[in-house]
């Protein structure tokens, strides 16, 4: 008897809704993929406009949504451990409320059938683009399947994909767990614990330390997979390929901008502002690169010192 991988998924999120903007969004992300009816939703949701979104959800979803609306000073990590422990799938789509799927949902769901007969850790279902997914062809792959491709990803492998970057003139380490991931539930369990990086990237209060470059080494080994069709799109970011979000396509109506919205959800720091109008070009990027080490610098303290 065939498995019903649906009733195998939970749909996780923990997104800050703080404007009719992203709500409307993350309506959009919704409808989009629905239809794959999954065992559960799994859901935190902070801002302004948390209940509104909570009864929307509530209303489209009924009883197989819980919800939550956690924001403590501990920041995002520790109030997705807390929920975490709700979630009874097998597998878990970790929602980013501003991707939408434009493939049928059915092709989705092959995808996730592949991963259970693979024993994929991590599938990426969004960021379908060269510039993301070419390096990986230096890695032998593990399986081939109609929907995915897999590979088996260690410290080798890494540091192999390092070293084609390098010769490629990128000299910066590269994302091997992405947010935009459905994911085995003990992987993503792994990563949710994981205290990598040490050295705090972000703030606590943002996802976005989730997500874990090759020198994390926040596991030995990852099966991971990638599809081999475009599942999910960003609607207005870009990742510096001019053309690629739903904007850019002309799918998507471009009622805010991307900078619009990131300036009224997160305001410049008023000290790299400053620092940009009085420094000489030629030493801007020194500057601000010690300002970025003395602000993840914080960001550790804070998270230390809150434990």
């Amino acid at each position: 008897m065939e498995k019903n991988i649906s009733s195998s998924l939970t749909v996780f999120a923990n997104f800050f809704i703080d404007n009719e903007e992203r709500l409307q969004r993350m309506k959009d992300s919704y409808r989009s993929f629905e239809k794959i009816q999954p065992r559960e939703w799994i859901i935190n949701i902070r801002g302004k406009l948390k209940l509104e979104t909570g009864e929307f959800l509530k209303k489209e979803i009924g009883d197989k949504v819980k919800i939550f609306y956690l924001n403590s000073t501990f920041g995002w990590s520790y109030d997705s451990k807390k929920i975490f422990i709700n979630i009874s799938g097998e597998y878990v789509l970790n929602w980013i409320e501003d991707h939408i799927l434009l493939a049928p949902p059915k092709i989705l769901l092959n995808c996730i059938k592949e991963m259970d007969k693979y024993n994929v850790d991590q599938l990426w279902y969004s960021w379908f683009l060269p510039t993301v997914l070419s390096p990986f062809d230096q890695i032998e792959k593990m399986n081939q399947g109609s929907y995915i491709t897999c590979r088996k990803i260690g410290n080798l492998e890494c540091a192999k994909l390092r070293e084609f970057r390098k010769k490629n003139g990128n000299f910066n380490d590269f994302c091997i767990v992405s947010a935009q991931s459905i994911m085995k539930k003990s992987f993503f369990q792994k990563v949710l614990y994981s205290n990598k990086p040490y050295f705090k990237r972000y703030p606590r209060k943002t996802p976005y330390d989730f997500e874990k470059r090759s020198k994390d080494n926040v596991s030995k080994e990852i099966i991971h997979a990638i599809p081999n069709e475009e599942l999910f799109v960003s609607i207005d970011d870009d990742l510096h390929n001019p053309g690629y979000s739903l904007i850019s396509r002309g799918l998507y109506e471009n009622r805010m901008s991307r900078i619009e919205l990131k300036i009224s959800e997160n305001p410049p720091l008023p000290l790299r502002k400053k620092i940009k109008k009085i420094i000489p070009k030629f030493l801007l990027p020194f500057i601000l690169k010690l300002i970025g080490y003395s602000y993840r610098t914080l960001y550790t303290i804070n998270v230390i010192w809150n434990k």
